[in-house]
């Protein structure tokens, strides 16, 4: 029996835990390789806590549960300490970012908030709306109406 089976206060027959580094994610689940468990990465299943399931990537170190028993998946219980990913500036990020909704998309923080809506219609509320521009700063429209 393992020292986190002792801390768990647990013994399961024929299971250990052990360390082991991720390889690769995938939709199947995440691939993991182990100097304890001394033979090919093996494709884990995760557990989820929450209902957005953690988060890996390649290079993070991760505590498995392994099992012996024949046609069962090994389970990544969690990280072991920060992401190995690492966070890439806002300049590296995507180029371009698409947010897709079928009725209408909100983004709200405070009291401030955009809504774009299916039939078109885009709303912008706060409590005042500035607007800047170093070049033209254009309005156009079938209308325009101020108060």
């Amino acid at each position: 029996m393992n020292e986190a089976m002792l801390l768990l206060g647990t013994a399961v027959s024929g299971h250990d835990v052990v360390r082991g580094k991720v390889v690769a994610v995938s939709a199947d689940g995440v691939l993991v390789s182990s100097q304890a468990l001394g033979e090919a990465p093996r494709l884990c299943e995760v557990l989820h806590t929450s209902k957005h399931g953690p988060v890996f990537s390649e290079g993070d170190r991760v505590l498995i549960w392994t099992s012996q028993e024949e046609g069962e998946r090994d389970i990544v219980l969690g990280r072991i300490g920060l992401s190995g990913s690492p966070v890439l500036p806002p300049a590296l990020g995507p180029e371009e970012l698409t947010l897709e909704a079928k009725k209408s998309l909100t983004i709200r923080c405070g009291s401030g908030s955009i809504t774009i809506r299916e039939d078109g219609k885009i709303l912008i509320k706060g409590k005042d709306l500035v607007s800047h521009a170093q070049r033209l700063n254009r309005i156009k429209g079938g209308a325009a109406q101020i108060n």
